[in-house]
């Protein structure tokens, strides 16, 4: 079978690994498939690609406005596979939600010859390879051909106000500061001191990168307001590309304002240019030692690998060829060779599915088994312990395996998958301790991986879980395997167990407390999961009193207590079930309540459904005994943003940030900040409650006004109970 003309490349909310797929594999015709809410991302990524190579159609699919829904991905790719005739075609399952990336694998690999695996990619964004699903066959390094800043930029729905360097840098760059005094003479000292700043810092970059092969260096660029014709939504000192990573400069005279605005430039840079992305801050006054420090201690999730932090004179000494700049800011990207040739031919037959033996693996149940019938569960943990909870809950197994990848966090994951599982079981029992959940047989029911597996390598998770079925499965005993948490490859390795093991592959979906079967469809829960959140929320505290009554000393002005109090009265109030409040036990802590308005500072709990309320102050502090400062609404917006993705790692769509403000000038503006960042599915809109899950990454700005309370018809009176 010759080597295929037509790609078929799945398009989910971040479009970048999209675009650099079809850029990079070698065929006429390209196959966007998204979903109905990402038509937008997969329209841009068609429009770029069109640009960059002439040489191939392109064409944007749709499987229709469920992406959780196998049935219209496998219908979709049918549709394609009959069109082209028993024309071959690849596969790049990189994008799109877990259910439409395995329900593509496994149809690509049903549809064609055992070795076709070598067209069926993923890309690893950790060596920017596209890796086959053979590991026979070479891996293929992106192509970044005709793609540059604005494409980068466009394909994520930003564009530039203007083209050119600003005029008193391109002054500053022809005649230093003579020139840009005789041309600028009234201008203020320190603005004069920030612009011969940032044109040193671009002198030197463009020395350094100029005429480089997929090579960008640009000055400042603004980005168009989509919310005020002619305005800017953010701006960016000076921008660097190389291949298809961006680096963010900011060049700034005053140390501390690299603390400041550390957290900022890193919101509106990944909203820009997508994850790819790195930020660093030249500052050109006295060195500072432990400034990398304070970047950290102000907000953790600014770590030296997002954000370099580097004095304009040591920049300029050491950072003095293109090497230096490639290995200090774009590591990965080291010179490869061109991608190798691809198989053109491959052996026709494909083989079914097997089990550990050999054996051709039994079929699938006839019906999709239920708690009663006993099963077996295959459950992964992720970063976040709620799905394999949910998972326990969900299906109620006779036995369970928890299998970590290599980044899950273990600690006492059997106890709470043991306690979930009873909980599920006997609903009305009081919770259970170690030693009663041992003493009853819960613990021995739940076992944990000894050695986590490559979330890269579905082969190996493929392997490790069919083993495990074929030991623990008494005769036709049912087998159920989850494939929600961890990487794509891992997924695919839990359903191609799953296949080869007779056993029925699972997706949850939390928000509609359902899950999907690979096989049988879609199948509502029976009842809620009971979550233990103290495993979940750490960092997090039962609350007693009120937070008014716990919190002391200058922590009280870092985050807007009144709102706080009041709102999660209010919520609590309207709770129709169980409520249990939390509160981040930082703000009591004499230096890290610094950090208190990056992360929710109450989180409230309603079974297996979690609200975060966050309040970034208007005027904080950034040490311990500095000054209250006024907080611009870009930097209260990057503050609610990072409280929403603190939130979003420990309970993904179970979780939900209602993020608080009183009534003033900034509401508006901040609001819209918050709406850029998060960037809602199209038509998102709060329904007439106003508070809702599924979109784990989108807060919900409210307006609260002390003296006059709550809005007992707003969205924090809603019963979250009841959704």
């Amino acid at each position: 079978m010759d080597a295929p003309r037509v790609a078929v490349v799945l398009v989910g909310q971040n479009p970048t690994p999209a675009l650099l797929s079809s850029l990079t594999l070698p065929v006429d015709q390209l196959l966007l498939v998204c979903s109905d809410g990402t038509l937008p991302v997969a329209r841009r990524v068609a429009e770029a690609v069109g640009r960059a190579a002439r040489d191939r159609s392109v064409r944007v699919l749709s499987v229709g406005a469920d992406p959780h829904d196998p049935d219209g991905v496998t219908g979709l790719l049918d549709t394609v596979r009959r069109a082209l005739g028993g024309r071959p075609w690849y596969l790049d399952y990189t994008g799109g939600t877990k259910v439409m990336s395995v329900a593509a694998a496994l149809h690509h690999e049903r549809s064609l010859p055992a070795a076709a695996s070598a067209w069926r990619f993923y890309l690893d964004s950790h060596s920017d390879l596209l890796r086959t699903a053979d590991p026979a066959s070479p891996d293929h390094p992106v192509s970044c051909r005709g793609v540059d800043l604005r494409t980068l930029a466009g394909v994520h729905g930003a564009s530039w106000l203007s083209d050119r360097d600003p005029e008193p840098v391109r002054r500053f760059l022809r005649g230093g500061d003579p020139a840009l005094a005789a041309a600028y003479p009234n201008l203020p000292e320190s603005e004069r001191n920030g612009i011969a700043a940032e044109a040193q810092v671009l002198s030197h970059l463009r020395r350094l990168l100029g005429g480089r092969p997929d090579t960008e260096v640009l000055g400042s660029r603004r980005v168009a307001d989509p919310y005020r014709p002619g305005g800017s939504v953010a701006d960016f000192d000076i921008l660097v590309r190389h291949r298809h990573r961006v680096l963010c400069v900011e060049a700034k005279t005053r140390a501390e304002d690299v603390v400041a605005r550390a957290g900022w430039t890193v919101a509106k840079a990944r909203r820009v240019f997508g994850g790819a992305t790195l930020v660093l801050f030249v500052y050109s006054g006295p060195v500072v030692d432990d400034l990398r420090t304070r970047v950290t201690a102000y907000n953790p999730a600014l770590t030296a690998r997002h954000v370099h932090v580097w004095n304009l004179d040591a920049l300029t000494a050491r950072v003095t060829s293109f090497e230096a700049v490639r290995d200090a800011f774009f590591p990965s990207l080291t010179d490869t060779p061109p991608p190798p040739a691809v198989p053109a031919v491959l052996p026709q037959a494909a083989a079914p599915p097997t089990d550990p033996s050999g054996h051709q693996a039994p079929g699938p149940p006839h019906r999709h088994p239920g708690p009663q019938d006993g099963p077996l569960l295959v459950t992964p943990l992720g970063g976040s312990r709620l799905g394999a909870l949910a998972a326990l809950h969900a299906h109620r197994p006779a036995r369970a395996l928890v299998l970590p990848s290599r980044q899950s966090l273990r600690g006492r994951v059997r106890e709470a998958a043991a306690g979930a599982l009873r909980a599920a079981e006997r609903p009305d029992a009081p919770p259970a301790d170690a030693a009663t959940l041992r003493s009853e047989g819960y613990r021995d029911r739940v076992r944990l991986a000894a050695d986590p597996v490559d979330g890269y390598d579905s082969g190996a998770v493929q392997r490790a879980v069919q083993g495990w079925i074929a030991q623990e499965r008494d005769g036709d005993q049912p087998v159920v395997v989850d494939i929600t948490t961890g990487t794509k490859a891992m997924s695919l390795g839990l359903a191609r167990a799953a296949l080869g093991s007779g056993a029925c592959a699972t997706y949850q979906l939390p928000r509609d407390r359902a899950v999907v079967c690979l096989t049988h469809g879609r199948r509502e829960l029976d009842g809620r999961a009971r979550i233990d959140w103290s495993l979940v929320l750490s960092g997090y505290a039962p609350l007693a009193a009120s937070l008014d009554r716990e919190v002391t000393g200058p922590a009280r002005e870092q985050v807007d207590l009144e709102l706080l109090d009041l709102a999660g009265s209010a919520l609590g109030a309207a709770a129709s079930g169980p409520v249990s409040v939390w509160w981040d036990v930082s703000l009591a802590d004499p230096e890290g309540f610094l950090t208190a308005q990056e992360r929710p500072a109450l989180v409230l709990t309603f079974d297996d459904r979690a609200v975060g309320l966050a309040a970034p102050a208007r005027r904080r502090r950034r040490s311990a005994d500095g000054p209250l400062r006024e907080v611009s609404p870009g930097a209260w917006a990057q503050s609610v943003f990072a409280a929403t993705t603190h939130l979003n790692v420990r309970c993904d769509v179970a979780g939900a940030v209602v993020a608080l403000t009183r009534p003033g000038r900034d509401v508006s503006r901040a609001g819209e900040l918050v709406d850029w960042i998060a960037q809602p599915s199209p038509g998102h809109a709060a329904p007439a409650g106003g508070l809702r899950f599924g979109e784990p990454l989108y807060p919900l700005v409210v307006e609260v006004d002390p003296a006059v309370g709550v809005d007992p018809t707003g969205p924090l009176s809603t019963d979250v109970s009841g959704l």
